[in-house]
């Protein structure tokens, strides 16, 4: 079975509006995941792969950066949301507050569209044969 960016959107929803930090925290990493796969998603079927010795979601935001001042902005709005990931899984001695995790599940949902847009616009733009 598997899942989907919805389902990870919806379980960090759920999860943002637990009761506790943990919950939050988890929302926070799931709804990050979700705007991550979402411009993974976009960027494999649009644009060429990143060659470069980097991590992951460092050579997804590259690839999107190098595109144009769409993906640029794309890139740079999916960097915002990773900070906040990061301080949820890493940041353990430091409060993490619910709005945390319920702005980040708003803002990756906003994100999913987004990349919808930037997927049409790399198509509409593709130079014809």
């Amino acid at each position: 079975m598997s899942i989907g960016v919805a389902d990870l959107l919806a379980l960090a929803d759920q999860l943002a509006n637990g009761a506790v930090e943990r919950e939050w925290r988890s929302g926070a990493s799931r709804a990050y995941y979700g705007a991550f796969h979402k411009a993974l998603e976009v960027a494999d079927a649009n644009l060429p792969p990143n060659p470069l010795a980097m991590g992951e979601h460092e050579k997804l935001t590259e690839r999107l950066k190098t595109h144009s001042m769409k993906g640029r902005a794309l890139a740079y709005v999916l960097i915002d949301l990773k900070k906040v990931r990061t301080h949820a899984d890493y940041h353990l001695a430091t409060g993490f507050v619910q709005n945390d995790a319920t702005d980040l599940v708003a803002a990756s949902n906003v994100f999913v569209p987004r990349a919808d847009q930037f997927a049409a616009y790399v198509k509409a733009n593709r130079p014809k044969p």
